[in-house]
């Protein structure tokens, strides 16, 4: 079955391969009927519609012959031509040969291909033509026979009869072909949709997977600033208990503590991080990426407060007031947090306070974390974290306020609508024009590459 399908497609590729196989064979057929009217010159039989078997006639005759089958070798390639080039023996044949011929069957091949691989003009330019052919066959064929012969006796009816069937074959060769051409051009645009359908989703997956590299790049980004923020802390704090003056036991124990917990945030920002680089290394699919939800809020706090700051951290409402959250709310969720307090540790400076409040009501989760430290100074790196947790909560239809608080200090406000869709992606996909969706994901792909 292969190898047939392998002809098939060769052939497919090479048309006038194909054709000029079953013109050879045609060509045998056209030859032995062409050659078949050469008689012996000696003979006293006086036939009709012979020819003395000599070399002059013997050329002539293939020649003949040849030319009504050469023509096929073009009937798909170029089929104008072949109709043009196979006129070219039927007029001899009418001319010397008043008789019905096995050659005259590469007409309705003929008329089959220009019907389905010719253009518009010239299939009506040939039906007309093939009909016209068929009535000066119909009269050849019957006003060139010899009286005497066996014929019917009203010609006129023998012509119109025989007009009539010509015109048939004729008609029903072209609508043969019609019908192949509109079959071929059917095939070719289901194919073509076919085509495009997997372009489509194949751009899709890549869009997904771009989409995904950049949640990845984000957790990344997260994972890593927050664990580094807190060993720099524990780091400082060890290094500043090592020079106090005092019992040197102490200062040990207060050094080693701070190892310790440097030791554990090292090591959970390093399974973290083989984790998100496993996926990008194995090919998993997003929903096998690491998705931290808000059961580990509290673990995070521990962190947070084990590095020396101090964190107030609240929940008021109860999960079940909304509908369910999911893993992509509640990371975003943990993620804001995570990245809030990690700015605060950053930026709020020695002393500073964290108040995290969890606020869960029916339209959905509430985020607020504030700080009593210095605020926000220039260039102080601000503004990529927070672009990073805009485009968090944006998919959702949620909103983040990030602002320095008139008491001093900074505070982030987030709010993660719960449900299915979001009005947000809803009005975006309705009052975007077509095509500017992909690229308005691609552009916040590429600015959450660069702020990553």
């Amino acid at each position: 079955m292969k190898i047939i399908k392998r002809l098939t497609d060769w052939f497919g590729l090479h048309p006038m391969a194909g054709d000029s196989i079953g013109a050879f064979f045609l060509a045998q057929l056209a030859l032995t009927n062409t050659l078949g009217f050469l008689v012996d010159p000696t003979a006293e039989d006086d036939y009709l519609f012979m020819f003395p078997d000599t070399g002059l006639n013997q050329f002539l005759m293939t020649v003949w012959g040849l030319a009504y089958a050469v023509p096929l070798i073009w009937r798909r390639t170029r089929p104008a031509l072949a109709c043009t080039l196979l006129v070219i023996p039927h007029l001899v044949q009418l001319a010397i040969m008043p008789n019905l011929m096995v050659p005259n069957i590469h007409v309705p091949i003929m008329l089959f291909a220009i019907a389905a691989y010719g253009s518009d003009r010239a299939r009506k330019l040939w039906l007309l033509l093939g009909i016209a052919a068929a009535m000066a066959a119909a009269i050849s064929w019957t006003y060139g026979i010899p009286v005497d012969l066996e014929y019917p006796t009203n010609r006129m009816q023998a012509v119109g009869f025989s007009f009539v069937v010509l015109s048939i074959v004729v008609f029903a060769s072209w609508l043969l072909g019609a019908f192949t051409r509109e079959r071929v051009t059917t095939i070719r645009t289901l194919k073509d949709r076919a085509d495009a359908v997997a372009a489509e989703r194949d751009r899709f997956a890549q869009l997904a997977a771009e989409q995904e590299r950049s949640r990845i790049a984000r957790e990344m980004h997260d994972v890593v600033a927050h664990s580094l923020s807190v060993i720099v802390v524990q780091t400082d704090g060890a290094v500043y208990a090592l020079d106090q003056p005092g019992d040197d036991a102490a200062k040990l124990g207060l050094a080693h503590a701070a190892l310790e917990r440097i030791a554990a945030t090292s090591r959970e920002a390093l399974r973290e991080t083989r984790e998100l680089v496993g996926v990008l290394r194995e090919g998993e699919a997003p929903e096998m990426a690491p998705q931290p939800g808000l059961d580990e809020v509290e673990a995070l706090i521990a962190s947070t407060r084990a590095s020396g700051m101090g964190v107030d951290y609240a929940v008021d409402g109860s999960p079940a007031l909304h509908a369910p959250l999911g893993p992509g709310r509640e990371a975003a969720a943990y993620r804001i947090i995570q990245e809030s307090l990690t700015n605060v540790i950053k930026h709020a400076g020695p002393g500073a306070h964290a108040w995290v409040h969890l606020s869960h009501t029916g339209e959905g989760l509430t985020i607020s974390v504030r700080d009593d430290g210095l605020g926000v100074a220039e260039n102080d790196g601000h503004g990529h974290g927070l672009i990073g947790m805009r485009e968090r909560v944006a998919p959702y239809g949620g909103t983040l306020t990030a602002r320095p608080r008139l008491d001093g200090g900074f505070e982030v406000l987030a709010t993660i609508p719960s449900g299915e869709a979001t009005e947000m992606t809803s009005r975006l996909s309705d009052s975007a024009p077509d095509g500017d969706t992909p690229t308005l994901m691609t552009r916040i792909t590429d600015l959450t590459r660069k702020n990553a």
